[in-house]
């Protein structure tokens, strides 16, 4: 579960006629991960079989169609698989009969596309010509005149005045443009044309045509085509229903057969035999072996090379599967790697709903990952989106703990919850087993300090189980003394640390007995109700060997562990690094100033949901102060206002706790253990969804 599976290295060995079977076999398999290889003076890379041609040409034609036609093999609701036999026996009448049906139509719609391309340009260029009310033949055909039309930015006439005395124009204000017609002599010409330029002029070719009777013709024309075009589009969408299924299936058909047909442009040659050398799951070897071995095919167990990196095939539980999308995304583990994608499964949602935990805004989320999970089919939408689902249970989880709905409904110094939550009074019944209270009151005083040492205490938690994993994965790969060099130091470091901070808890009195219950009580800050009686607020530290029952009494003993602890890591850090880099090795060790700050980076787990819950708070406190007597009695405004400001808060509540928890595994978790850079596993063949193969898949 936290390794991926184990891989065997093997060599596939047959007479070179056997390669097309071989093909076969490995393609409906699905097992062997085909290693690139080099060529020798014996060996040589093979070439393509002879149907790797036709069936490229009929694959790439017949993507065409699906593109055009928009098949989603996702989006399709499966009826039945088609059989092997089926698709061949069918794959010429078809292909024929979609190059007939769906190539002509389409070559037909290119053709109309291009006449109403041509129709649209030609009505554009007369219609400025029409707004001149000037005849066709008067703009051209002159001797001794040269008449310009077309579009300039502005009016030029002041300027064409200077340089022409004799000559006649027309201008029409056209859209955002001018429209001209000038008639000047022909030996100003040239002089004319350089100003009109520097108007912005563009020539308007002028047809011989009468302006109305050929827009007429033209828009005639183009409802011809536009009907036509609809035609053939209902036509296509008709066989498009009819055909979904058995286009995909013959696509997924070709698909294969041209990975099966270009299998020997990754296998070495000889006159007499062929070479095939990848990988292949071992709990899969046995039985891949001895398929092969019936038709007379040799399969051999290599031993890897020290420099060999075999591919990666992550092994997770089917809920942690949908966290691959988001591990892969920082790196895919090394083969003898540790795969964080279960760890993250866990933790990410953990964090998730730690951070947002509300009930309604969690429903929310959940309900929409859920409308969405319908609509977008696709793998990797499919794994975001059931991420979706489990963020959105653990907020509903943690919400109730917090006893939160769209906001807490109980604040320090509230009486009343419908004061402060328009359904406060509602959720406090809810609670009436814990005195109107929830059972972790996030916003309370003392809610926040003990909430403040939780999320600390995960932080160190997860820096130490960092620290560790990366110890066995040096182990693994290099040996116990530079597990110990590399990893062991920072362990002991940690350890210090979190003595220390263990320390200021104790000295603070982060640690409160009893805690705080009943309702709506207003007391001096160090006073509690417990029960029916007031009691005072006491310092507890963690119950320690040494304390009377668990009270301060005497040393501080988390101190006195953590010199010996720091030392050690000291020592054994300057051990690794001096060798290294000399004694500026020594200075680096404020390294572990860092980690100090990477604990208290779990603060964020506190921060961030807090601030979710005073904007959640402050959004119903103003609505109902708006919304209701004795506030301003607008009723209309407050709901506006709390549907704008809930909506808002669940869009922060979505993206901050997101962010933050990917942030906590990539920055603060994975750089202790997690290097990546492996090659994943990716099978020669192809998982068949529309098409069963003999024996059924």
């Amino acid at each position: 579960m936290l390794k991926p599976e184990k891989m065997v290295k093997v060599a596939i060995i047959g007479a070179k006629e056997q390669l097309g079977i071989a093909s076969e076999i490995l393609h409906k398999m699905n097992l062997l991960h085909i290693e690139p290889i080099s060529e020798t003076d014996y060996f040589k890379l093979g070439t393509p079989m002879e149907k790797a041609s036709q069936a490229s040409k009929n694959l790439l034609q017949l993507r065409s169609y699906i593109s055009y036609l928009k098949l989603d093999p996702t989006k399709i609701s499966l009826k039945r698989k088609f059989k092997r036999e089926e698709i061949e026996e069918k794959l010429g009448k078809k292909l024929a009969e979609y190059h007939k049906e769906i190539g002509n139509r389409l070559d037909e719609l290119k053709r109309i596309n291009d006449s109403l391309k041509s129709i649209d340009s030609e009505i554009s260029a007369i219609e400025p010509l029409k707004v001149l009310e000037i005849p066709p033949m008067l703009l051209k055909g002159y001797k001794t005149l040269r008449c310009f039309v077309g579009f300039v930015k502005s009016d030029p006439m002041e300027e064409i005045k200077k340089i022409a005395t004799d000559f006649d124009f027309v201008i029409k204000k056209f859209e955002d443009q001018f429209v001209i017609a000038i008639f000047v002599r022909s030996e100003q010409e040239n002089e004319v044309y350089r100003v009109l330029q520097g108007f912005g002029y563009k020539e308007i070719p002028v047809p011989e045509v009468e302006y109305e009777l050929r827009i007429s013709e033209l828009k005639k024309m183009k409802e011809e085509f536009l009907e036509r075009k609809k035609k053939i589009e209902v036509e296509i969408e008709d066989l498009k229903l009819k055909e979904s299924e058995l286009i995909l299936a013959i696509e997924e058909y070709l698909s294969s057969e041209v990975d099966k047909a270009e299998l020997p442009l990754k296998t070495l040659v000889s006159k007499q035999t062929f070479v095939i050398f990848g990988y292949v799951p071992a709990n899969s070897f046995e039985s891949f072996q001895k398929k092969l071995n019936e038709v007379g095919i040799v399969v051999e167990k290599l031993n890897f090379e020290e420099h060999e990196l075999p591919p990666t095939k992550l092994k997770n539980p089917k809920y942690a599967k949908n966290f691959e999308i988001l591990s892969k995304t920082y790196a895919i583990p090394k083969y003898k790697e540790i795969d964080p994608t279960t760890i993250m499964a866990i933790f990410f949602p953990l964090f998730f709903g730690l951070m947002l935990g509300d009930m309604g805004y969690g429903l929310l989320i959940f309900a929409v990952s859920l409308y969405l999970k319908m609509i977008f089919k696709t793998e990797g939408w499919q794994k975001l989106l059931n991420i979706g689902l489990a963020c959105g249970v653990s907020s509903i989880f943690f919400g109730f703990l917090y006893g939160e709905f769209f906001g807490p409904f109980i604040v320090p110094g509230s009486k009343n919850p419908g004061d402060v939550h328009f359904i406060g009074d509602f959720l406090a019944s809810l609670y009436t087993f814990n005195h109107g209270h929830p059972l972790f009151d996030r916003v309370e005083e003392f809610g926040v300090k003990a909430l403040l040492f939780i999320v600390l205490m995960i932080g160190m938690f997860k820096m130490l189980w960092g620290f560790s994993m990366g110890f066995y994965n040096v182990y693994v790969e290099h040996g116990i003394k530079e597990a110990i060099l590399e990893k062991g130091c920072w362990i002991f470091g940690i350890l210090g640390l979190i003595c220390l901070i263990f320390g200021f808890s104790y000295n603070l009195g982060i640690f409160t007995s009893p805690p705080p219950t009943g309702f709506g009580e207003i007391l001096p800050k160090n006073l509690f109700v417990y029960g029916n009686t007031v009691q005072e607020a006491r310092a507890v530290p963690l119950p320690i060997p040494g304390l009377v029952d668990g009270w301060q009494a005497g040393l501080n003993y988390f101190y006195l562990a953590t010199l010996p602890l720091i030392l050690i890591w000291f020592v054994i850090f300057l051990k690794a690094e001096i060798p290294k880099m000399g004694i500026f090795g020594a200075i680096m060790a404020v390294e572990l100033l860092t980690w100090f700050g990477q604990i208290i980076s779990y603060a964020r787990l506190l921060a961030i949901g807090l601030s979710s819950v005073y904007i959640a708070f402050v959004v119903n406190y103003l609505s109902l102060k708006i919304g209701l007597e004795p506030g301003m009695a607008i009723l209309p405004l407050a709901i506006v206002i709390m549907l704008i400001g809930h909506f808002g808060n669940f869009l922060l509540g979505i993206l901050d706790p997101g962010l933050q928890s990917l942030r906590l595994h990539y920055v603060e978790f994975f750089t202790k253990f997690f290097e990546g850079g492996g090659r994943e596993y990716t099978p020669f063949g192809k998982v068949k969804k529309f098409i069963e193969e003999e024996g059924g898949e």
